[in-house]
């Protein structure tokens, strides 16, 4: 259905009074839409890269997109908080995390109340409340769909594995599986139906960040490492993440060390987080220098010029989507293998790294591998960020993923009643 250009809609009417909750939201819809019904996300908390994308589908579902999430668990996630304001509807749900962030309750009245016409539930095992949401739509005939990874990082995927038999056990009683990659999707085959399983391949603001890459390809990289304060010439190694322990920021310093022995060298850390302290006091401890901390960056405008100054990505802990990151911006990728066979170890965004094309993969704890590894692309520099940002433009585009979140919605839709 589509509304008439005049209407407003519903991220535009957050100041009435009528709209600030799912009820009335929900009256707004009855008597505004009597035959559309919105369409309810619900997420344990809401990064500023997830906000295009959102904003895109709710262009698509033409208004009708109403946001649940959370706040976030800890000070770490600091900079993923949104910094802009968004078209949709955001309602916020009490969290209430057990054991650190072991689980989840969520309040999910809310989201019922809202009467929605299909439920896209964020596919975390750790929110306990999520089984009881997905019952409830059924029983009131709203379509359900569940929007993850459908698997652990940490653990070999095993439909004998208690933890992964529920996942399948929920993916099977809705109406249909968002999958981040089309590996996960492959994954889950044996669980789930070829007509119930879709394809929304994570990625960010790709339009954003292309546009940002061509500006600053016309700016030229010496120009944008002046203007930062950067040695204009060396290898120039880039981090993009939290600064915690999980992701061995600590192996950077090491791994400059090992560059700067054989030649000028420079390292960006663009995060913050629980680690910071500790490699600054490391960092005056053994006299280092030509490192760099920006902080955490929420804003693409803003850690873009850090990224593009770099030559190569270098996270030696999992990658996610700073993989889509770095390529959007024509920067290679190196990170390790997985330390324990079998399991990806990586978020599914590993499975757009190619090695030996747009970037490479060193042995887990092993420093002159990745040494050898992180030289190898620098040497090939021109070659390997050709083939990251010619991977991002034909495969991470931002209108991939949200086609695929449509496809999904409709045939929810479609299935309620």
């Amino acid at each position: 259905m589509s509304y008439c250009g005049r209407e407003p809609q519903l991220g535009q009417l957050k100041n009435l009074r009528l709209v600030k909750s799912s009820l009335g939201l929900s009256i707004y819809f009855q008597i505004r839409y009597p035959m559309s019904r919105p369409i309810a996300y619900i997420t344990r908390y809401l990064p500023e890269y997830r906000r295009p994308i959102l904003e895109k589908l709710n262009e698509r579902l033409h208004g009708r997109l109403i946001v649940y999430a959370g706040s976030f668990p800890d000070t770490s996630f600091k900079g993923l908080s949104p910094v802009s304001s968004s078209s949709y509807s955001l309602i916020e749900l009490k969290n209430t995390w057990i054991g650190g962030q072991r689980a989840l309750i969520q309040n999910m009245r809310p989201v019922v109340a809202c009467n929605p016409a299909v439920i896209m539930a964020e596919e975390s095992p750790r929110t306990v409340t999520l089984p009881w949401l997905l019952a409830t739509a059924r029983r009131k005939g709203i379509g359900t769909l569940l929007w993850g990874h459908f698997s652990s990082n940490l653990r070999a995927f095993s439909g004998r594995n208690l933890l992964d038999r529920y996942r399948m056990a929920l993916a099977k009683r809705v109406d249909g599986c968002v999958c981040y990659t089309n590996e996960i999707a492959e994954m889950i085959r044996p669980y789930v139906s070829a007509e119930h399983r879709f394809v929304a391949q994570n990625t960010l603001d790709t339009d954003r960040l292309f546009r940002l890459h061509r500006s600053l390809v016309s700016e030229g990289k010496k120009s944008v490492r002046s203007r930062l304060g950067l040695p204009e010439q060396g290898a120039t190694v880039v981090f993009l993440g939290r600064l915690i322990a999980d992701k061995q920021p600590e192996v950077l310093l090491d791994l400059h060390k090992a560059l700067s022995a054989r030649g000028k060298a420079t390292l960006i850390m663009i995060g913050d987080g629980p680690e910071r302290t500790k490699l600054t006091l490391r960092i005056q401890r053994e006299g280092l220098t030509n490192v760099f901390f920006p902080g955490a960056l929420s804003k693409l405008e803003d850690s873009a010029p850090w990224m593009y100054a770099a030559d190569v990505m270098v996270c030696p802990g999992y990658v996610g989507l700073n993989v889509n990151h770095a390529f959007c911006l024509g920067l290679p990728v190196v990170t390790c293998t997985s330390p324990y066979p079998g399991i990806r170890y990586h978020s599914p965004e590993i499975a757009y790294l190619k090695p030996g094309i747009n970037g490479m993969q060193y042995h887990y704890g092993n420093l002159n591998s990745l040494t050898e590894v992180t030289s190898a692309v620098l040497q090939n520099k021109d070659r390997f960020s050709s083939h990251a940002l010619e991977y991002a433009q034909s495969h991470l585009q931002m209108h991939r993923m949200v086609d695929g979140l449509v496809q999904a919605i409709e045939y929810a839709e479609s299935c309620a009643g």
